[in-house]
């Protein structure tokens, strides 16, 4: 295996999708009406216009203030590495040049950018775990049930009949390659530090994240920030296995 292989999808989303690709425009109201605009418009922050610069005024705040650097974030910012901030910060505002010209929430992650970050993380993972078995565990019909061994052969058969150039493993479910190297502690090679449970809850998870996206579920079934946990934990047990 290579690293250029596994990391391909990674280089994509950390470097050519910005994080401006799910910001919004900044819409700046005046202090005479920034609390009604925001009602109006179900807003949880503001953007205020003064003949002295812009002003943020986030609900529930005592009154407008100041924006800093820990509000903001170059709108170029690749994608993946904005998420590692906006799953802990709800907001950020995005600056073009010397100007405030968007703003991105915890609410613009889930739109298709950041979805197809996630289901691409997934696969590659799913990809990289087949290799793995291919190489390293040749004994992996013994850590799954014969329904599962089933399964796959007839899923085999089909694609064989199709004339598709196929192998056992690439007929495995994410599920089943979880479950052979969560058997004989092949997990610690991902999880050096903790137990089967923890490893089996992150996996079995990790399906539950594909499944909600394949299917195009409105709400995931994870916050934020048990997601930035799953794809970090795909990206760290990959690098840490080159």
């Amino acid at each position: 295996m290579t690293q250029n292989k596994h990391e391909i999808l990674f280089r994509l989303f950390d470097t050519f999708i910005p994080v401006a690709s799910i910001g919004e425009k900044l819409m700046v109201f005046s202090r005479n009406d920034y609390q009604d605009e925001m009602k109006k418009r179900n807003f949880q922050t503001a953007a205020i216009g003064t003949p002295f610069g812009l002003l943020k005024y986030d609900k529930g705040s005592d009154e407008p203030s100041p924006m800093d650097e820990a509000d903001i974030m170059p709108a170029e910012t690749p994608l993946l590495t904005a998420f590692d901030k906006l799953a802990f910060q709800r907001r950020f505002f995005l600056r073009e040049g010397k100007q405030i010209s968007h703003i991105v929430t915890q609410s613009d992650l889930d739109k298709i950018p950041m979805r197809l970050a996630m289901i691409g993380f997934i696969s590659v993972w799913e990809t990289y775990l087949r290799d793995l078995v291919k190489l390293e565990v040749p004994d992996w019909e013994q850590s799954l049930s014969q329904k599962r061994i089933q399964a796959a052969r007839e899923l085999f058969e089909l694609k064989s009949s199709r004339n598709e150039e196929i192998d056992l493993i690439q007929c495995l479910q994410l599920a089943d390659l979880g479950s052979i190297f969560s058997k004989k502690q092949r997990y610690k090679r991902f999880l050096p530090a903790a137990n089967r449970q923890q490893y089996d809850d992150t996996v079995r998870n990790i399906g539950k994240l594909r499944d909600a996206l394949a299917h195009s579920q409105a709400i995931l079934p994870f916050s934020w920030r048990d997601i930035h946990h799953q794809l970090s934990f795909i990206r760290e047990s990959i690098n840490r296995n080159q």
